[in-house]
C-alpha cells in the first residue's frame, strides 16, 4: 500500500483519540507502549528490541501534530522513514532512559494546563515503558497534575478497524494460512518441530512477511504445551501436527490455527474434526453487533452442549479474542466480558477440545459488519488432512 494512505489513516486515528480525550478531559495522551506508539506516529524501528532508549508518542488534546520523542540514534532512521504524518513533530535527546523521561518533561510539563490530566497507556493489554519512574518524575515536576489509566480511551479507537486494516489482516491470514499447507507436502516422517518451523517461517517471508513472531508447533496426540518453543521432537505415524501462526504483513499481525495428522484418519477422528469446525464456524456466524463478548461465549457453551464433546477446554478460560497490529487484543470472547461487539472489530474463534483421539483446534477470524460477520480466514479444509506414509515421506491428501 501506498505510504501516503499509511500517514492519511494514521492522521484519522489521531482525530479519533483526541475525540476520546475530550471526552474524558484529557490534556495530553503518553503513549509508552510499542504498539500504540506505531499505531498513532506510523514510525516504526527495529531499536524497540532495546529498552536502554525509550520511545515516546505524545498526543495534546490542543493540537493535532504529534510529538514524537526519541534518541538521537533515531535521526537517520526517522529521515528515511515513510508513512508518517506530515505535521509530525520530533524531539531528540542524548543518552539514555533518564535523558529521555526528562526530554518528555521539558516538552510536556509547560503545555499542560493548571490541573491537567495525563493518560497513560498502563492499562488493559498494554506494556507501557517507564513504570512508576515516569509518574513520579511528573508529580516533581508538576504536583497539580493528575494521571490516569487511558487504555479504555486507546481501546475505543484500535479495537474498530478501518478498511485499510481489515484488509492487512486478511492479507497477513492468507501469508499463514498458505505457508501452513505449503510447507506440509513437504514434511517428512522423522523431521523435527524446529525443522518443520523453519520452513513455515521461511515460507512466509517469501510471501511477503516481515517477520514471524508468534509460531508454537507442536507433534503428538495429547498433552501438548502450546506456548513451548518448537522442539526436537520427531514426527511419528500417527501423530497430529499442531500449529498456530502468528506472522506480521506491513504491522499486522495473522493468528490463526491449524491441525493436521500424519497417518490414516479413522472415521472417528473425522467425525471429531468435522464437528469442532463446524461448533467454530456456527459461533462466529451467529455474532452480530449488539452481543456481549460474554453472550458469544455462553452460545458457544450452548452449541457446544449438543456435540459429543460438551464444553471446550478451559485452560485459556475464553474461546475467541480481537486483533490487531497485536497478536490478540480485546474483546476477549470469555464468561465474564461485557464488552459489546460492534462493527468494525475483527474476532477470532477457537475453542479447543483435548480428547482421547488428539487435539482439535481450528481458528477462524472475521470482521464484524452492520449485519453480520465476513470472513478474513479461507476456512479449514472441510475434512482433517491427513498425510499419507511413504517410505519415511508424507503426501498431503485432504481425505475425502
Amino acid at each position: 500500500m501506498m505510504a501516503s494512505s499509511q500517514a492519511d489513516e494514521v492522521g484519522r486515528r489521531i482525530e479519533k483519540l483526541r475525540g476520546e480525550m475530550a471526552r474524558l478531559s484529557i490534556d495530553a495522551f503518553v503513549l509508552t507502549d510499542q504498539s500504540n506508539f506505531e499505531y498513532f506516529t506510523g514510525y516504526r524501528s527495529l531499536f524497540w528490541a532495546s529498552k536502554s532508549r525509550p520511545f515516546f508518542a505524545v498526543i495534546f488534546a490542543d493540537d493535532n501534530a504529534p510529538l514524537i520523542i526519541t534518541s538521537t540514534a533515531e535521526a537517520r532512521t526517522l529521515n528515511q522513514s515513510v508513512g508518517m504524518p506530515a505535521n509530525l513533530r520530533v524531539e531528540f535527546y542524548s543518552g539514555f532512559i533518564e535523558a529521555g523521561l526528562a526530554k518528555l518533561m521539558d516538552s510536556v510539563a509547560p503545555r499542560l494546563p493548571v490541573s491537567g490530566v495525563i493518560g497513560l497507556d498502563y492499562g488493559n493489554d498494554h506494556f507501557g515503558r517507564g513504570s512508576l519512574t515516569l509518574p513520579e518524575m511528573w508529580h516533581a515536576r508538576r504536583q497539580d497534575i493528575e494521571i490516569i489509566d487511558g487504555s479504555d480511551a486507546i481501546w475505543n479507537v484500535r479495537m474498530i478497524k478501518s478498511e485499510y486494516e481489515i484488509e492487512l489482516k486478511r492479507q497477513a491470514m492468507k501469508v499463514a494460512t498458505d505457508a501452513f499447507f505449503t510447507c506440509l507436502e513437504a514434511l517428512r516422517i522423522g523431521d523435527t518441530e524446529e525443522q518443520f518451523a523453519t520452513a513455515l517461517k521461511r515460507e512466509m517471508l517469501a510471501q511477503g512477511a516481515e517477520s514471524v513472531p508468534w509460531l508454537p508447533v507442536r507433534f503428538g496426540r495429547a498433552d501438548m504445551a502450546y506456548s513451548l518453543r518448537p522442539t526436537k521432537r520427531q514426527l511419528v505415524e500417527n501423530d497430529y501436527i499442531w500449529v498456530d501462526i502468528g506472522c506480521v504483513r506491513e504491522g499486522y499481525m495473522s493468528d490463526v490455527n491449524r491441525i493436521a495428522k500424519a497417518g490414516t484418519v479413522t472415521d472417528e477422528e473425522q467425525d471429531a474434526y468435522r464437528t469442532i469446525r463446524k461448533l467454530t464456524l456456527d459461533v462466529l456466524h451467529s455474532i452480530r453487533p449488539g452481543v456481549t463478548g460474554g453472550d458469544v461465549y455462553r452460545n458457544c457453551e450452548r452449541l457446544a452442549s449438543i456435540t459429543p464433546f460438551g464444553a471446550p477446554a478451559a485452560a485459556a478460560s475464553r474461546i475467541g479474542h480481537g486483533s490487531g497490529i497485536d497478536l490478540t487484543e480485546p474483546p476477549s470472547i470469555m464468561a465474564a466480558s461485557q464488552e459489546v461487539i460492534r462493527p468494525g472489530m475483527i474476532i477470532h474463534i477457537e475453542p479447543k477440545y483435548e480428547t482421547q483421539l488428539g487435539v482439535f483446534q481450528l481458528e477462524e477470524v472475521a470482521v464484524v459488519r452492520e449485519s453480520g460477520i465476513e470472513m478474513l480466514t479461507i476456512a479449514a479444509p472441510e475434512t482433517l488432512p491427513a498425510l499419507k506414509v511413504h517410505k519415511g515421506r508424507v503426501q498431503t491428501e485432504l481425505v475425502p
